[in-house]
C-alpha cells in the first residue's frame, strides 16, 4: 500500500508537468505535448516542490489533497491552452531506440532492489532533510519551533525546503515516515532527469551520443552511491543538469521554451541547497558571456529565479538563520580570510581530481574537455564558451567555500569532495552531446517537431 501511494503521488506530479509544459511553451499543440512528454515528470517535480516550500512559509500544508488539486487545475488549464491544436500521429518508433530504452529501463530496474530496502543511516540524510521531512509531515508547515529553534542548527536552517517538502508530501502519500521507501523518490528523480535530459537534447543532437551520455550518467558509480545516501547534492545535479542541457539547446536554437525549461530548474536548483546559487549564477554569467546581445531574456530569467527564491531569503532574514559551514559574506573579512587562502590551490586540485576519477565518473569530464576544445576550434564559439565559463566559475566558487569556511579545511574538504563536485561534472557531461554536434554536420533547427 506504500508504494502504491508513493506512486500515485508521483502520477499526479506528472499530471502537474504535463499541464505545466504549454505554459513553458515546449508544447503548443498536442502533437507536441506527446514528443516532449519526458519533460513532464521533472518539470512537475520542480513545480510542486516549489509550491509546496513557498506554501510551508505561510502555515498551509500541502498533502495528498493539495497535490490533486494542483494536477487537476495543471491538467485543466494545459487541456484548455491547446484547444483545437494539431493532434499526434502515430510513428512506428525505431529498433535501435527500443533497445536503448530497455536497456536503461533494466539498469534502473536493477537499482530499484536497492533503493525499495535501503535504510536510512547515513548523518545529513537524518539530521538535514529526513528531520525536515518529518517536521512538515507532522506539522504540515515550517513552524519556526523546529525550522528556526536554536536547538536544531546542527540541521543547517537556512537550507531551502524543496526536498524536505518533498519528502513530506511522500510521507503523506505513504501514510507513514516510512525511511527506506522514501529512496525510491530519489530513484525515480534520476528517470525524471534522465527523461527531461533525452527531451531537450532530442532532435539537436546524434541519437547515439544522446544514449551513450544517458547510458554514462546512469551507470557512473557516483551517481548511485549518491542517490542512495538521500542527501540534496545528486539531486541538486540533475536539476541543475536539466537547466544547463536547456540553456544550451537555447544558445544554439533561441528557442524560447528551452530557455523557459532552463529558468524553471535553475529555480529548482536554488531551492535545493545554498550551493545551487553559486552553480546557477556560474551558468547565468556563462549565459550572458556567450550571448551578451541576447541580455534581455536572460533577465527576465534570472529576475524570475530571484523572485522564486526571494520567499525562502525572506524567511531566512526574518529568523536570522545562518550557515554553521560558512556564509560568503567571510569573502570580506580580511581577518578571516588571511590565513586560508592557501586553501583555495589545495581545494581546487583536490576537487580537480574528484572530477577526473573513473571510478567516480567514468571518463565524462575528460570527453567533456575534449569535446569543447574541438567545438571552440570549429567556431561553435558561444556553446564553449559558455560551457568553459559555467564549469570553471563552478569549481572555483566550490574552491572558495573551504577558503571561507570556518570548519578546519581538510577534514571538510574529505568528507565533501565527493559529492558537491557532482553539479559541476553533471553540468559538464550535458553539454557534450550538443558540443559534439557542434563539430559535426548542421543538424535540423529543431528535429524534436518531426516526432510524434
Amino acid at each position: 500500500m506504500r508504494v502504491a501511494g508513493l506512486l500515485g503521488a508521483n502520477t499526479l506530479i506528472v499530471c502537474v508537468g504535463l499541464g505545466v509544459l504549454p505554459w513553458l511553451g515546449a508544447a503548443r499543440s498536442w502533437r507536441q505535448l506527446v514528443a516532449r512528454c519526458g519533460l513532464a515528470y521533472l518539470c512537475g517535480l520542480v513545480v510542486t516542490g516549489i509550491l509546496a516550500a513557498h506554501l510551508a512559509l505561510v502555515h498551509v500544508s500541502f498533502g495528498w489533497l493539495a497535490l490533486a488539486l494542483a494536477a487537476a487545475v495543471s491538467v485543466v488549464s494545459g487541456a484548455w491552452h491547446l484547444r483545437g491544436t494539431e493532434r499526434p500521429v502515430w510513428t512506428r518508433p525505431r529498433w535501435p531506440a527500443i533497445g536503448a530504452a530497455a536497456a536503461l529501463a533494466a539498469v534502473l530496474a536493477e537499482y530499484a532492489r536497492a533503493f525499495a530496502v535501503a535504510p536510512l543511516n547515513r548523518y545529513d540524510a537524518w539530521a538535514i532533510w529526513a528531520l525536515k521531512g518529518h517536521a512538515l509531515y507532522a506539522f504540515g508547515w515550517a513552524d519556526p519551533t523546529v525550522f528556526a529553534g536554536s536547538e536544531y542548527r546542527f540541521a543547517n536552517l537556512d537550507y531551502p525546503l524543496l526536498l524536505p517538502s518533498l519528502e513530506a508530501l511522500d510521507f503523506h502519500a505513504m501514510g507513514a515516515f516510512d525511511t527506506r521507501l522514501v529512496h525510491l523518490q530519489f530513484l525515480l528523480l534520476l528517470v525524471g532527469a534522465l527523461a527531461a535530459l533525452g527531451t531537450v537534447l532530442a532532435g539537436r543532437v546524434s541519437a547515439l551520443v544522446l544514449w551513450l551520455l544517458l547510458g554514462a550518467v546512469a551507470l557512473a558509480p557516483a551517481v548511485f552511491d549518491q542517490l542512495l545516501t538521500a542527501y540534496a547534492d545528486l539531486p541538486l545535479a540533475l536539476v541543475f543538469a536539466v537547466g544547463v542541457a536547456a540553456a544550451g539547446r537555447w544558445l544554439v536554437t533561441d528557442e524560447r521554451w528551452s530557455l523557459a525549461v532552463a529558468t524553471l530548474c535553475f529555480a529548482g536548483a536554488l531551492l535545493l541547497k545554498n550551493e545551487g546559487t553559486l552553480f546557477v549564477a556560474a551558468a547565468f554569467a556563462g549565459l550572458f558571456a556567450a550571448t551578451y546581445r541576447r541580455w534581455r531574456p536572460l533577465a527576465v530569467a534570472a529576475a524570475i529565479d530571484v523572485l522564486l527564491l526571494l520567499p525562502w531569503k525572506l524567511y531566512v532574514r526574518a529568523h536570522d538563520l545562518r550557515d554553521i559551514n560558512y556564509s560568503l559574506t567571510d569573502t570580506f573579512d580580511v581577518h578571516h580570510i588571511s590565513g586560508r587562502l592557501g586553501v583555495g590551490p589545495i581545494a581546487f586540485r583536490t576537487l580537480g581530481r574528484e572530477m577526473l576519477d573513473p571510478r567516480q565518473w567514468g571518463l565524462l569530464v575528460p570527453v567533456f574537455v575534449v569535446c569543447l576544445g574541438f567545438a571552440a576550434a570549429r567556431g561553435a564559439r558561444p556553446l564553449a564558451l559558455f560551457g568553459g565559463v559555467t564549469v570553471l566559475l563552478s569549481w572555483l566558487g566550490l574552491s572558495w567555500i573551504y577558503v571561507v569556511s570556518h570548519f578546519e579545511y581538510s577534514s571538510y574538504l574529505d568528507s565533501t569532495k565527493s559529492r558537491v563536485v557532482a553539479s559541476v561534472v553533471l553540468g559538464a557531461a550535458v553539454l557534450i552531446p550538443l558540443l559534439a554536434s557542434a563539430v559535426g554536420p548542421e543538424r535540423p533547427r529543431d528535429g524534436a517537431a518531426r516526432a510524434p
